[in-house]
């Protein structure tokens, strides 16, 4: 009796799964993928955190899909503020869940997007908001106009080691990146094209077109060839985030055990921009 392949979950039922947090698309192997909260923009929860790396690893399964377009809703990439719902459990909470729901899916978010989707990858900042990182290691990163780069952890009293600090470092420089870290500096979208942080800029309502003339571009070469260039691509950040991405994020994690600002006595929403 011959030995047969696992089948493949089809497009139809991860869409399905994901719709919560996901809008899902393809046409001709691009698939765009919209962050949501009830069709408008998402709050950062605990959930879509967990949502993200779950979804780049269905997305990267899927040897159908041949492009990924991921992007936001509305005017904001995510809304000001956090999910409190879904935030607000006791210090003692977190601490017994830490592993789980931080440490776990944390790293998974970034290792499931550099080292399990294949494909390339266009990152379209539809508005300003945090996490920026997802759209920033895109292979390609289209923003809106009015986007402004912020790393907000230390007011909050959190260290910035999930991630997005690792991407600024890499991207703008030591100094410019400590200044958005220890001075609550920020980068506007003209000063990070200057920079080399983004690709292009420009109005809302030309990102997702623009996005679709990249992506048909991309899929004029052959599909071993614009996979493996990919690779490439993602070759500096795949030996980045080998080094030092779990020192940092356990950093993080270290810090938030310790400080006096627990998860439920911190205003988020007052804070992050």
């Amino acid at each position: 009796m011959g030995v047969s392949f696992v089948v493949d979950e089809p497009f139809e039922s991860y869409s399905k799964r994901f719709a919560e947090h996901f809008v899902m698309t393809r046409t001709d192997g691009i698939i765009e993928v919209r962050m949501h909260e009830n069709g408008g923009t998402p709050r950062w929860s605990y959930e879509l955190h967990r949502a993200w790396p779950q979804m780049f690893a269905a997305v990267g399964a899927d040897r159908e899909n041949e492009l990924l377009i991921i992007g936001g809703t509305g005017d904001r990439w995510l809304a000001q503020g956090f999910n409190e719902e879904s935030f607000g459990i006791s210090h003692a909470e977190f601490l017994r869940r830490c592993y789980d729901i931080w440490y776990v899916d944390g790293t998974k978010l970034q290792e499931n997007q550099l080292w399990s989707v294949d494909i390339p990858v266009i990152g379209v900042i539809n508005g300003p908001g945090h996490h920026l990182e997802i759209a920033l290691l895109a292979d390609l990163t289209i923003c809106a106009d009015d986007v402004r780069f912020m790393e907000a952890h230390i007011p909050l009293g959190m260290v910035p080691g999930d991630g997005q600090f690792l991407v600024y470092q890499e991207l703008l420089g030591m100094k410019r990146a400590n200044y958005l870290a220890l001075a609550n500096g920020g980068v506007d979208a003209d000063e990070a094209l200057r920079l080399g942080m983004v690709n292009e800029v420009m109005s809302r309502e030309q990102l997702l077109p623009r996005a679709r003339e990249l992506a048909a571009q991309i899929m004029q070469s052959s599909r071993v060839v614009r996979r493996l260039t990919t690779q490439l691509a993602r070759r500096r950040w795949k030996r980045l985030f080998t080094d030092d991405f779990n020192m940092h994020f356990g950093f993080e994690l270290f810090a938030s055990t310790v400080s006096e600002h627990s998860h439920d006595s911190v205003k988020l929403g007052n804070i992050v921009r």
